[in-house]
């Protein structure tokens, strides 16, 4: 939970945290007893490089990542997008006309709006940043959503520009050996949901007027709802 949670607010979501965590468990001591033909079958089954499954633990910590993490920031990811296009008329237009856009638009998705805006990280040595000496094990928030309308990087930041040629040098899922592990699910999934969209209401439009809200919280980032007239 992020936010200002009371005492019970953290009681109850520490206790659905460890109901989910168990969870986790049983479905890959399930999988390992029972294998069908799914992916958690696939990752408590199938050898690493070195020839050794992974443990109880490692299995379960795979799905309760990726079951936790693929939720909120997909719904945040696909509401971003579709208000960023159909406030952008000429771009949505643009990817009705031709869907061979879609894959770079999603890259602009999440690099001018993306789902996570910050995120924490703690150095491991010391380290100097525009004249800022760190030290090592420090705890960092670091504005993802700042790095991403690095004027240095990117050409005319603030804008929102679906043929952009290099969208995908956000940060949005990170990097290196932080490489946000469902970053394939995620770009799959929107960019079907905007093939199925473009296809089937082209004429999509935003309900004028509407005021957004969003959660107070300081990771992610994404409107309660998205009001559309098809």
């Amino acid at each position: 939970m992020f936010g200002h949670a009371n005492d019970d607010q953290q009681v109850t979501a520490a206790t659905g945290m460890a109901s989910f965590w168990r969870y986790c468990e049983a479905l890959a001591n399930d999988r390992r007893a029972n294998p069908v033909d799914d992916f958690t079958s696939d990752i408590v089954n199938r050898p690493d490089e070195t020839g050794r499954p992974l443990t109880q633990q490692e299995a379960a910590t795979i799905l309760f990542g990726l079951l936790l993490a693929g939720h909120e920031t997909t719904t945040n990811l696909l509401s971003n997008g579709l208000r960023r296009l159909l406030e952008n008329r000429a771009s949505w237009d643009t990817l009705c006309a031709d869907q061979t856009m879609i894959p770079n638009a999603v890259e602009e998705i999440l690099r001018y709006d993306s789902s996570v805006i910050h995120w924490r990280r703690r150095t491991t040595t010391p380290v100097t940043l525009n004249g800022i000496d760190i030290p090592a094990d420090a705890n960092l928030l670091l504005c993802i959503g700042a790095a991403n309308r690095d004027p240095e990087v990117f050409d005319q930041p603030d804008h929102f520009d679906i043929g952009r040629p290099n969208a995908r040098d956000h940060l949005s899922f990170g990097g290196g050996a932080h490489l946000c592990l469902g970053a394939p699910l995620a770009r799959l999934e929107t960019r079907i949901v905007l093939e199925e969209l473009t296809t089937a209401v082209p004429e999509l439009r935003l309900i004028p007027d509407q005021t957004y809200d969003f959660p107070p919280i300081i990771a992610f980032r994404g409107p309660r709802s998205l009001l559309v007239n098809p």
